[in-house]
């Protein structure tokens, strides 16, 4: 969802927004700064979302292993694609050497996931459990190590946190594989919604280090709630694609209980425009939400007509109504969307790895400072942008 983040702060706080019922105009506002938008921000809602943005892919790489689907090849593929946009965010801060430090544990944290899964879908005892301890006894400490070499956040602050990461994944993939989907989808918004803690020591820390780097206050409250809604929509793009992958796969239990961890992202969301900018506007967008995610499953079904325009005319009619400055990213973030719900059904693929590629830049957030990335391709919502400045 390139550029709608952004633009949705800036309709929420916006007098009146929520009241426009005028058709939509070709081109949309454009929207004043906010106190959001610094460097420093920049920096704590990227780190935040591309380690969440991690949770999602490896739980959707163990999706297509356990249902041996064809696309896992490409999970594996976006979870390098994932490690290079942290690795850049990192060399933008201390430079090359520390770069490469963190790619070479990183990549060891990720082939460990992978043999874990391979491991448990293949009944392979020995795999699994050489990659659980790998994990514990090299990534974790190696990890924390590089950490606190860069940040001085102290070593056994980070072990804590990423021993309890490594638990959450593991038992994500654990109930994947099992195909207990009633416990998997809380447990994976969980998982998903702990990482920022990372996340945003590690960005508070660099904007102390560098001030001049990036500038601004990464603790302020209008960056706060920037993250909160970046993660949610994140959330729900890749939410959206498993919900759809298991329409199409016929995947029925795993469908249901995909949509309802779709239905209370909603609830999250709507609960954020309340305090924002009222309940009416929470109410809006929950429900908005909700019809939006009704739309996309019967779309995936079947190709209904009916769906697509929901999808279409109707969801972007409600949504300018509430946010009239994001219409514009609305649009085309629903144009990919419909593109890859259309041709899922028919390709036999359940979600072709070039449908969900993940990025440097996650796809829900953008920068005014650049306009770029909010034209970057998007499918199904779930796929950042390619490339990070």
């Amino acid at each position: 969802m390139l550029a709608i983040t952004a633009l949705l702060l800036v309709a929420c706080t916006s007098a009146g927004s929520s009241s426009v019922q005028s058709p939509i105009p070709l081109s949309s506002p454009t929207p004043s700064p906010t106190p959001a938008d610094s460097k420093a921000g920049d920096l704590r809602t990227r780190l935040d979302l591309l380690l969440s943005e991690h949770v999602m892919v490896v739980a959707k790489q163990a999706v297509a292993a356990s249902n041996h689907s064809d696309d896992y090849a490409g999970y594996a593929t976006l979870l390098s694609a994932n490690a290079t946009a942290l690795v850049d965010v990192v060399r933008s801060a201390y430079g090359n050497t520390s770069a490469t430090q963190l790619d070479q544990v990183w990549k060891l944290q990720n082939g460990y996931l992978i043999d874990y899964t391979i491991g448990i879908v293949t009944h392979n005892d020995a795999k699994s459990n050489g990659a659980m301890s790998g994990i514990a006894n090299g990534f974790v400490p190696q990890f924390a190590q590089l950490i606190t070499s860069l940040t001085e956040i102290p070593a056994d602050q980070i072990k804590v946190l990423e021993t309890q990461h490594i638990a959450d994944m593991k038992k994500v993939i654990d109930e994947e594989v099992a195909q207990s989907y009633t416990k998997l989808y809380p447990d994976l918004r969980a998982a998903y919604a702990s990482t920022s803690t990372v996340g945003d020591m590690v960005a508070l820390k660099i904007v102390q280090q560098f001030p001049d780097k990036f500038p601004g206050d990464p603790s302020d409250k209008a960056i706060d709630t920037r993250i909160s809604l970046n993660l949610l929509l994140q959330e729900h793009s890749y939410l959206a694609t498993m919900t759809t992958g298991a329409v199409v796969a016929g995947r029925t239990n795993e469908q249901n209980a995909a949509a309802a961890a779709l239905g209370a992202n909603a609830v999250a969301l709507g609960k954020l425009f309340t305090e924002l900018s009222g309940g009416t506007a929470g109410t809006q967008v929950g429900e908005l939400w909700g019809a939006r995610t009704a739309d996309l499953i019967a779309y995936a079904t079947s190709g209904d007509a009916a769906a697509k325009l929901g999808l279409t005319d109707k969801f972007l009619t409600r949504f300018y109504a509430i946010a009239p400055t994001a219409s514009d990213a609305a649009r085309e973030q629903i144009i990919a969307t419909i593109k890859v719900s259309r041709e899922t059904p028919h390709s036999g693929n359940a979600r072709r790895a070039t449908c969900a590629s993940p990025s440097a830049t996650p796809a829900c957030d953008t920068s005014p400072s650049q306009p770029s990335r909010a034209r970057a391709g998007v499918t199904l919502g779930c796929c950042p942008a390619q490339s990070m400045p």
